[in-house]
């Protein structure tokens, strides 16, 4: 039974006047969605859209709490709504005291997947002016604003509540959830986001999640119903989006691609892109066992250039582990029919694993690992396992044996796991030194074409060449900038953050890519194979091939290292280097950008698919592009282009001119 609300008395009138929603998301000016829902909501009521006013505020997370604390103080409001999620909890709990202190008439709810049923923990005693919402909020925080507005409010009114009285947190009933999700107003349609304030949109087609994963809480609706909403409220949403031109549009459905319509909206999209030029960029999480409808949406949105990339939520290859976080009903073969449809149409993607969690042992996280490698894995972002409320591996911290530390971000209040019962703290750091080598050597290309070459030969398998890269980088290079970042970051902690992908991309593909060539060079050396010439001609050839992270990085010229290849000039866009017959046959089998023919002279152009460095903002700000760019290294990879070279010689004696394309 729905609990009444009391109705606004008249002597309440003047006593409230403006709700400030406050969001920290992760990504800056990210339209604030979940404040546009309530106010949406809110302002179904007469009585509180003739008392109230509404404010808008979002401070990126990744700010420092000085600049979110001085943004947050300044404004003046009788109630202020947070929404809180693990990345930016941190900064919430420091500010509701300073924020009680400054305006001691103001009031305080919050909301959000962090702190749902968690009114033991953020709810104190004195602290009367702080309720907590449980659950979806645009029924709550409606109900509780005409309680507010009564003057004596009684919070006992409205369900899905927790608050203090006297010395007790109490927590009325749920309200259930919104099946006709048709009961809330589009905050776009009724126009209550500020034109041009944003540059990034979230948008939601249906709310809940079928699956149970137990590391995930997605929209508090894990393991329950789908609720859509109209299909035609969704269009209208997304033409709306594309007009105001957002650059970048996150779905924040839980499996895009398992209902049919979401092809239908998929076309839409790329339809709205060629009409109106956005958005430029879509960001979805694929379905799990919808293969068929998730090739057809990556294939629309990639022909539109709406994808960059795909990826692909695989997590782990252990079949112990899908059972022990209950995923097991999620088909493997899924994901690899997906990926090998992705790879025969050049499009972009990478797998997403978890290390580490219950039931994965480093043995068989490596061997997953080098096993993906083998099926033609593109690139890999491998996350860290991190603990947030309300996840049911919360309540299986004993039974699993894990082992946490707090993530070293004062803004969030996540916990990652660093053992399990399967895992030692040793293990977990030596599976993160895997996971470098893979990103350098796999991911970023480092040796992409001779790895691939030793493994099929049977030389040297990708988990053996993996591992000994790590021994190799921590016992005979430890001094090169590679080895003191890598064993730093684990020292420190600093792998956990954000932006580490991005750091291995900017030392390894710019600021320290001649040493790194050299680490490569060194590390091969230390085989017996090392002097065949197919060897050398494989570690030449990718030497050339790793990708510029950035656009306006300087040409590495390689003219007198090489031995096999013939580099013929260094050129401001890349290289221009002649290839026999034999060495074009070979490299062709393992970088399909050569190509098989007669022609033997190549333009290996490096200026494509990339954004420039930028030395006037902070580095973290090409670390956040960097880590983007180690999701997309198919494009970002040079293309070869065969030529006809001109015989004439330049003036002075210089190298030959680039000539044709063939």
């Amino acid at each position: 039974m729905t609990l009444q609300p009391s109705e606004p008395s008249e002597r309440s009138e003047n006593r409230m006047k403006k709700v400030a929603f406050v969001e920290l998301p992760i990504i800056d000016r990210l339209l604030p969605l979940a404040s546009g829902y309530m106010e949406a909501c809110a302002r179904k009521d007469p009585a509180i859209r003739e008392a109230v006013t509404f404010q808008k505020v979002s401070v990126v997370a990744t700010s420092s709490y000085q600049k979110v604390k001085d943004t947050v103080l300044a404004i003046s409001a009788d109630v202020f709504a947070f929404s809180c999620y693990v990345w930016n909890m941190g900064y919430v709990r420091k500010l509701i005291p300073e924020l009680l202190a400054a305006q001691p008439h103001a009031r305080i709810i919050i909301g959000g997947p962090q702190v749902i049923h968690q009114g033991q923990r953020y709810l104190h005693p004195g602290e009367e002016r702080v309720v907590l919402c449980n659950g979806e909020g645009e029924r709550t925080f409606t109900n509780y604003l005409r309680e507010v507005l009564t003057g004596a409010p009684d919070f006992s009114r409205v369900q899905g509540l927790s608050f203090v009285r006297g010395a007790e947190v109490i927590t009325t009933p749920d309200e259930p959830r919104i099946k006709d999700l048709e009961e809330i107003p589009s905050p776009f349609l009724e126009g209550l986001f500020a034109t041009g304030q944003y540059a990034q949109a979230v948008i939601e087609t249906n709310r809940g999640c079928p699956f149970r994963c137990t590391y995930c809480f997605w929209g508090a609706a894990t393991g329950g119903k789908v609720n859509q909403f109209s299909e035609e409220r969704v269009l209208k949403e997304l033409e709306y989006l594309a007009k105001q031109r957002f650059l970048h549009l996150f779905v924040a459905d839980a499996n895009w691609g398992m209902l049919k319509r979401d092809v239908e909206m998929s076309r839409f999209l790329a339809d709205c892109r060629k009409r109106y030029g956005a958005p430029l960029a879509v960001y979805a999480s694929c379905a799990k066992n919808s293969k068929e409808r998730v090739q057809e949406i990556t294939h629309l949105m990639a022909e539109a250039g709406l994808i960059s990339t795909q990826a692909i939520a695989l997590q782990t290859m252990s079949a112990e582990t899908l059972k022990s976080v209950k995923r097991d009903n999620i088909r493997g073969s899924a994901y690899m029919d997906l990926q090998k449809n992705l790879n025969e149409k050049g499009i972009n993607s990478y797998l997403e694993m978890i290390w580490p969690l219950p039931g994965e042992t480093l043995e068989s996280f490596q061997k997953g690992l080098a096993d993906l490698c083998d099926m033609g894995a593109d690139s890999f972002q491998v996350h860290r396992l991190l603990l947030m409320n309300n996840v049911e591996m919360n309540t299986e911290r004993v039974e699993f044996e894990l082992e946490t530390r707090p993530e070293p971000d004062e803004a969030s209040e996540a916990e990652f796991v660093i053992s399990t019962k399967w895992v030692t703290h040793p293990q977990y750091l030596e599976g993160v030194r895997f996971v470098n080598a893979l990103t350098v050597l796999y991911t970023a290309r480092g040796l992409w074409a001779l790895g691939r070459y030793l493994h099929t030969r049977g030389k040297l398998g990708y988990l053996e060449l993996l591992q000994r890269f790590v021994e190799y980088v921590r016992t005979s290079v430890p001094h090169t900038a590679f080895g003191r970042y890598c064993e730093g970051a684990i020292a420190t902690m600093g792998f956990t953050h954000y932006t580490h992908p991005g750091q291995l991309m900017h030392l390894t593909l710019h600021s320290e890519r001649d040493e790194f060539d050299a680490l490569l060079a060194g590390f091969i050396q230390q085989f017996p194979f090392h002097a065949e010439p197919e060897v050398q001609v494989l570690l030449e050839a990718d030497l050339l091939n790793r990708p510029y992270v950035y656009r306006n990085a300087s040409i590495t010229p390689k003219v007198r290292e090489f031995k096999a290849l013939r580099v013929l000039e260094t050129l401001p866009d890349g290289y221009l280097v002649e290839l026999s017959a034999e060495q074009r046959a070979l490299i062709s089998e393992f970088i399909p950008a050569v190509g098989k023919g007669p022609t033997e002279t190549f333009h290996v152009n490096h200026r494509r698919a990339a954004m420039a460095f930028s030395a006037n903002k902070p580095l973290a700000e090409n670390l956040y592009y960097a880590s983007d760019a180690s999701t997309r290294m198919r494009t970002m990879s040079p293309e070869w282009k065969p030529l006809v070279r001109a015989t004439r010689k330049l003036e002075g004696g210089a190298s030959p001119t680039v000539g044709a394309t063939v």
